[in-house]
């Protein structure tokens, strides 16, 4: 359900970046589906652009003068991404790649693409190099295809960004020909090298020759048009961080609290003299438990924190319930709370955070750099990161501004008479009740686990909104007793509604729509064992529905004793 989509490029293709003179590395919203009227540019240098907002930001892009398509805006990867089925409907030539991509687990089989330009709602760059891979294991949690991925080679090109989640509008000013500042662009380098055949002088770096193509859309179909279930905005990606689409009699009664104050914060990037930005990621500084560390803020991250397992060890986090992730890859994470949390002038008591593996930047160094690391560390310069801050920081105010000349992030809190609509507290409380009814003995769990049908799978077993495969089943757990089977689809959870809306997890009437794992754990762990439930399954041509009452998670270990229940 965290369906981070960090992207992280390694070894070989940081040193493809090196040159001369630069070294880099490679609730409720806003009522789902309505589009905000694009509203005329402050000056004659920006462009405006509306997105949608599904937990994570989603733009429309044109690649090569086709599309739109719909990318994710992720300020955590450091190369943009196409979807392997798009490379092969805009029939680019792909190159082999000389590292892989890491973010949740690994990326396999990616391949290097040169897109001749790419265009977000009028801001517009020329030669551009892409990771291609295939981004479809997430398509059934999604109900879509997501296209491609907007990275910081794309983005550290726009001047200042400008992100209105009241209105749901993008603003980008562009760098004027003689900004002091303004970032040199690697692409055109990088695609001639991969064009070329080789590094061109540069030691150790082979030639790339082209590769396969990927995807598996229907010929003659119109490039990146989803099938017959793609679903409407609103509906997907990123919202487990269980913003409310629906707003419920106690939720209506109890408003989350909002941020009043505006933030600012500065970031760095690493850099070097002469070289420029080696990792072009935005680090801010946070304190946790009082204690100070280096955070990269994600655009692509859906939680408010994630702490690398090293911090989580260090700090002693105490951990609750395990649930698997999808990003790049798949992997798995442990839910948890920090005393803690502070950054800038926001600060966050017993904020609920994600625990797992983070990747680390100086063990993807070609080992040639790798031996400047002790140089690096001894002038002050962080090369990797504690952990990451997500895009629920953002939500909590009404403006995000980003202005990449001068490294400051603008944080505009909403007025005392405005109401935000995508506040993500609620979700927040949400989560960290079902992180201590774990520890107390109070969770409950099916005995199950299983994965998203994909998308184009759908059509195969009759399904309109997708389901969860049942792929394996707890020998005398909850589940078997109730008579689910390995390849049964768990589609709703039928007469539940009271929960926040997450991304795998929907209110549909006075059901829920069940899409993925992580929504179906965090869910039980909101019941008590014992709670008895009915779940919809389809098993073949036959829909039915059984009666599963829940088992105790059965959590063991220590937690403070402020969260402890009688």
């Amino acid at each position: 359900m965290k369906r981070w989509i960090h992207s992280l490029f390694a070894v070989a293709l940081l040193a493809c970046f090196l040159a001369p003179t630069t070294l880099v590395r490679a609730q409720e919203a806003p009522k789902g589906g309505d589009k905000p009227v694009e509203k005329p540019a402050k000056d004659a240098n920006s462009v405006s652009f509306p997105f949608e907002f599904e937990g994570l930001m989603f733009v429309q892009i044109k690649v090569n003068s086709k599309g739109p398509y719909k990318f994710l805006f992720d300020s955590g990867a450091t190369q943009s991404v196409v979807n392997a089925r798009l490379a092969k409907e805009l029939e680019l030539k792909e190159y082999d790649s000389p590292g892989g991509v890491q973010g949740v687990g690994e990326a396999k089989d990616v391949k290097m693409v040169v897109l001749d330009s790419i265009d977000l709602g009028g801001f517009t760059k020329g030669k551009t190099v892409a990771a291609s891979m295939n981004l479809d294991h997430m398509s059934g949690g999604l109900g879509y295809h997501m296209m491609g991925i907007v990275g910081q080679n794309v983005i550290k090109m726009m001047k200042k960004v400008e992100i209105d989640f009241s209105a749901l509008q993008f603003t980008v000013t562009k760098w004027g020909e003689k900004d002091k500042g303004k970032p040199s662009d690697q692409d055109e380098m990088l695609a001639n090298m991969l064009q070329g055949g080789g590094g061109g002088g540069i030691p150790g770096l082979p030639g790339l020759p082209g590769g396969g193509g990927g995807g598996d859309d229907e010929p003659g179909k119109e490039p990146g048009k989803d099938d017959d279930f793609s679903m409407a905005p609103g509906t997907g990606f990123g919202s487990w961080l269980l913003q409310d689409g629906k707003k419920t009699e106690a939720t209506e009664a109890k408003a989350a609290p909002q941020v009043t104050e505006n933030n600012s914060l500065s970031y760095t990037t690493v850099s070097l003299p002469m070289l420029g930005d080696l990792v072009p990621y935005w680090y801010v500084k946070t304190e946790v438990n009082g204690q100070e560390y280096t955070f990269m803020f994600d655009t692509g991250a859906s939680m408010l924190i994630a702490l690398g397992t090293a911090m989580g060890d260090e700090l002693k986090v105490p951990t609750s319930f395990e649930y698997p992730v999808k990003g790049i890859g798949k992997g798995q994470a442990k839910s948890g709370l920090v005393d803690s949390f502070k950054v800038g002038n926001m600060e966050v008591k017993d904020a609920d955070c994600t625990i797992m593996d983070l990747p680390k930047i100086s063990d993807q160094m070609p080992e040639m750099l790798k031996m400047i690391l002790p140089m690096l560390k001894r002038q002050g310069i962080v090369m990797d990161f504690d952990g990451i801050v997500g895009i629920t920081l953002a939500t909590r105010y009404k403006k995000m501004t980003v202005d990449l000349s001068t490294k400051k992030i603008e944080f505009t809190a909403y007025g005392k008479d405005e109401v935000n609509k995508i506040n993500p507290v609620d979700g927040e409380d949400y989560m960290q009740n079902a992180v201590t009814r774990t520890w107390n003995g109070k969770a409950g769990k099916l005995g199950l686990e299983g994965d998203s049908v994909e998308l184009e799978n759908w059509k195969a077993h009759g399904l309109t909104s997708g389901g969860l495969m049942v792929e394996s089943v707890d020998k005398d757990g909850p589940a078997a007793k109730a008579g689910i089977q390995k390849g049964d689809i768990i589609t709703h959870l039928v007469g539940e509604n009271d929960m926040p809306d997450m991304e795998d997890a929907k209110a549909e009437g006075k059901d829920t729509q069940i899409r993925d794992m992580p929504g179906l754990i965090i869910w039980a762990c909101s019941k008590d064992p014992g709670y008895e439930a009915t779940v919809r399954i389809k098993r073949g041509d036959e829909v039915k529905e059984v009666k599963v009452k829940l088992a105790d998670y059965g959590w063991k270990g220590t937690f403070p004793d402020r969260f402890k229940t009688k």
